[in-house]
């Protein structure tokens, strides 16, 4: 079973406003985010909320997951991947760690990945669009206890580099790996490419294309 974890638990600085609860096709975005882990093949999904988990859990539905409240969050990353980790099952094969900003990632990407862990015996798998890295990342249970230990505002990717071996880079034909909300004008920007039916392709380079975490 691989376990979705999604981080949510941020300061949202340079939105200046709560981004779970921003909303896209009405919406937020941290509900778009956990309906696609819930669509995928994960066999359970844990959200981790840290600034405003009160007023997140009033107002986002979030039925079937597993909520968490990271109460260090202002100490970075790191600290609410832990706090995913240890809120996982104990059956868990893996971790997907997804971004409580990224609402375009589909779930047939999340499966994709999923397949090709089981498929490749991989340690750390990586979605690609036309070559370039994004999220979610998929890590083996294995390297559960290395990313307990790291520190800061850092993810999964302070794993990739003593690593390297372990890399499975997946071609999937999904932009949304690319795209995350971090801006008012990223937001409407997205607003208006959902709204005008334009292709996600087109978002990529105007709103923020985030490398693996």
């Amino acid at each position: 079973m691989i376990t979705a974890i999604i981080l949510a638990a941020g300061t949202s600085s340079r939105m200046g406003e709560a981004k779970p609860l921003l909303r896209i096709s009405g919406k937020p975005l941290l509900r778009l985010v956990l309906e696609s882990a819930q669509r995928s093949n994960a066999g359970h999904v844990v959200v981790v909320l840290g600034a405003e988990a009160n007023r997140i859990r009033r107002e986002v539905a979030m039925p079937g997951a597993t909520v968490v409240v990271n109460s260090d969050y202002a100490a970075g990353m790191s600290t609410s991947l832990r706090a995913g980790l240890r809120s996982a099952p104990p059956e868990s094969r893996g971790y997907l760690i997804a971004l409580g900003d990224q609402p375009f990632v589909s779930s047939s990407t999340i499966d994709v990945l999923i397949e090709r862990h089981s498929a490749s015996g991989g340690k750390i798998l990586i979605p690609t669009y036309h070559g370039r890295r994004g999220n979610p990342v998929l890590i083996d249970r294995t390297l559960a206890r290395e990313l307990e230990d790291v520190r800061g505002d850092v993810g999964c990717r302070a794993l990739f580099r003593p690593h390297a071996k372990d890399l499975v880079d997946v071609p999937v034909d999904d932009p949304g790996i690319l795209l995350d909300i971090d801006t008012a004008e990223h937001l409407a920007l997205a607003r208006e490419a959902v709204e005008s039916g334009a292709p996600l392709e087109s978002l990529v380079g105007k709103i923020s294309d985030r490398s693996p975490a």
